[in-house]
């Protein structure tokens, strides 16, 4: 007997595959533009060595320089993969038929569309009503049982779902769990930062983050895209290939300012094409800002090229926030 179980989990995929799937960062033209003047990495007896230079507001210059131990700094998310939902369906479908039979059931199949891009659970037909029921019970834990795979999948492989206004859902890198789980990587740089800063203001320290990011290089990934997560770069990563987009900058943003402000609440704001950040911090006039659950953040876009410093956003994104395009997800 069929339910609606099937079409629910082909739905559900079927949501996966096509919502946000085209969300690119998108480059807006900014009169300012940021640029790296130097940058240089060596390897010695084990050692990683960064050395960074770049143009800042007023035609000054800055520049750091940092070292991390090589294998702890390149192994982690060494093997990160974007999302695949093909990939993702054959894991969720072995792992739910090997639940099935180990509960030695009969009443209830999982299985996959010819081209793997839609999976679906339902229960077999029933001869009467006591199997049917039956089945039906089954149907129902073999439900619950995908969805705690999923939810596993996604945090086992540093991903989360996406909800933008008015509504499409997707699958993207969480940028907030990888900022998490690289802020120890990125200790050395910290003490870098903050011996150039020493004692000074908490904008201080956010805008020469931003401009340090923003003279990254940017990586537009304009070839052949199929999701907004293709070509995202964890922060560690990002150093060493030293380029990313703009959800992976605000992931290395996030990972050096909860180390330098641990105190300060933080978001990340996702727009249609684009990611920004958002801290909790004095407002000066013509902050650009946003209000979320009774905190206001100061925005900042951390992408480049542009040299934006906190409170500055450019029109095609401030029109985004004016017009509440945008989904927030906290950051602490």
């Amino acid at each position: 007997m069929k339910t609606g179980i099937g079409k629910r989990v082909s739905e559900f995929a079927h949501g996966i595959l096509f919502a946000l799937l085209t969300i690119l960062c998108a480059s807006y033209s900014h009169t300012l533009l940021a640029e790296q003047l130097s940058f240089e990495k060596s390897s010695n007896e084990g050692e990683l060595s960064f050395y960074y230079q770049w143009r800042v507001p007023n035609n000054q210059t800055a520049s750091l320089s940092f070292n991390v131990d090589r294998h702890a700094f390149i192994r982690p998310f060494a093997k990160f993969r974007n999302y695949d939902r093909r990939r993702a369906l054959r894991e969720l479908n072995y792992r739910v038929n090997q639940y099935i039979q180990r509960q030695r059931w009969y009443g209830v199949q999982a299985f996959l569309s010819p081209r793997q891009e839609q999976m679906t659970i339902k229960a077999r037909t029933a001869r009467n009503e006591q199997l049917e029921k039956r089945y039906q019970q089954q149907l129902a834990k073999a439900q619950r049982f995908f969805t705690e795979q999923w939810q596993d999948y996604l945090s086992a492989n540093a991903y989360r779902s996406l909800t933008l206004p008015p509504g499409e859902t997707g699958i993207i890198p969480d940028a907030i769990a990888i900022a998490k789980q690289t802020q120890p990587l990125l200790s050395s740089l910290v003490v870098a930062i903050g011996n150039q800063l020493k004692d000074n203001s908490r904008r201080s320290y956010v805008n020469y983050v931003a401009h340090f990011v923003q003279a990254i290089p940017y990586d537009s990934l304009e070839d052949d895209l199929s999701s907004r997560g293709d070509g995202f770069t964890p922060p560690n990563h990002l150093l060493l290939n030293n380029r990313g987009d703009c959800d992976s900058k605000v992931s290395l943003t996030l990972a050096l300012l909860r180390q330098i402000i641990p105190q300060a609440k933080m978001i990340v704001v996702y727009l249609p094409k684009h990611a920004i950040f958002g801290i909790q911090m004095a407002k000066q006039p013509n902050d650009a800002k946003l209000s979320h659950d009774g905190t206001e953040f100061i925005l900042l876009d951390v992408a480049g090229p542009a040299v934006s410093p906190a409170g500055q956003l450019s029109n095609d994104v401030q029109f985004l926030i004016d017009t509440q395009q945008y989904t927030v997800v906290p950051a602490n």
